[in-house]
């Protein structure tokens, strides 16, 4: 239950979900394993795997998810040289060019016949929805596939109002000023790692890992017009991570003491202590994001 990677939204309106409601509407799309033709099936689990009974885990105000992506594993090389292979037959037997069109007959119909014995991976995704405060946290390095998953919440929901979070904030330049200043916001701390690039896309790179960031290197990339694009950081000395300036936040991590607040929680309460850590890395999570929202102020002031 400890989210890693945090893609943000925000609802644009109040909301409330009653978790009877909210359940049926999940076993809408429940995830089922695929079958001989599929590539890949995506649907909701219970978050809480075999400690757990429902799709959605209430807790307070916060409502727990997890979706299950299953797809089959066919590697392209071996294709394309099944493919090959055809071709290379069809031609030498029929004296003639196999066209683009038959090449790709042959390859669909080499991937429905290798289909049901193709190897098989899965994938948990999980996110988390803020009624109180109006937040959806989806525990994902990749907007892709963050928006996987929130395409299948509105399809089961019928509607979800969400932006993302940061949308309408220059974190580029936030990020380049407390950097330039060496003064991160109020509860907050720079940490040791730090991208910068220069303003034009295509312009050079330069990264610190475990660097002393208020070091004069850095201060000479910042003075002759590089941005920092991302930027360690640390709150109330709780919760660290990297906040990016296309809005995600990536490897967060949490303070051994803030982990060991449930550990005397027995094994045999495993779902007591899946709800007790969910409780405590969400909470963390929400005051994270209040926090720096409340820092960069009103977005649609700027």
């Amino acid at each position: 239950m400890w989210f890693s990677n945090l893609i943000c939204y925000r609802f644009k309106q109040d909301i409330s979900y009653q978790q009877d409601d909210f359940e049926k509407a999940l076993e809408q799309d429940v995830f089922r394993p695929c079958g001989s033709q599929d590539m890949h099936t995506f649907g909701w689990t219970k978050p809480f795997g075999k400690h757990g009974q429902m799709l959605s885990h209430f807790s307070q105000s916060t409502v727990l998810v997890c979706a299950k992506r299953e797809e089959k594993v066919l590697p392209p090389a071996v294709v394309n040289e099944m493919v090959q292979e055809k071709v290379d037959h069809l031609e030498a037997e029929e004296n003639r060019r196999v066209s683009k069109k038959e090449k790709d007959e042959l390859k669909e119909n080499i991937l429905h016949s290798l289909l049901p014995q193709a190897f098989k991976k899965s994938s948990l995704q999980f996110a988390f929805i803020d009624m109180e405060n109006g937040w959806v946290v989806v525990n994902s390095a990749s907007f892709n596939k963050a928006e996987e998953l929130l395409a299948l919440l509105r399809k089961s929901l019928g509607t979800l109002p969400v932006v993302p979070a940061f949308a309408n904030y220059d974190l580029g330049l936030f990020l380049t000023s407390w950097l330039k200043e060496f003064n991160a916001p109020e509860g907050f701390a720079i940490g040791l790692d730090a991208e910068l690039q220069e303003q034009d896309d295509n312009g050079a790179q330069v990264k610190f890992k475990s660097h002393d960031l208020s070091s004069d290197e850095v201060k000479n990339h910042l003075d002759n017009g590089k941005e920092v694009t991302k930027l360690a950081l640390e709150y109330q000395e709780r919760v660290k991570f990297l906040l990016q300036n296309d809005g995600s936040i990536k490897r967060v991590s949490y303070a051994d003491t803030l982990k060991e607040e449930n550990a005397d929680i027995p094994k045999e309460d495993m779902a007591v202590k899946l709800d007790a850590d969910f409780i405590l890395a969400s909470e963390e999570i929400k005051q994270l994001l209040d926090a720096l929202t409340n820092q960069l102020g009103d977005a649609e002031d700027l």
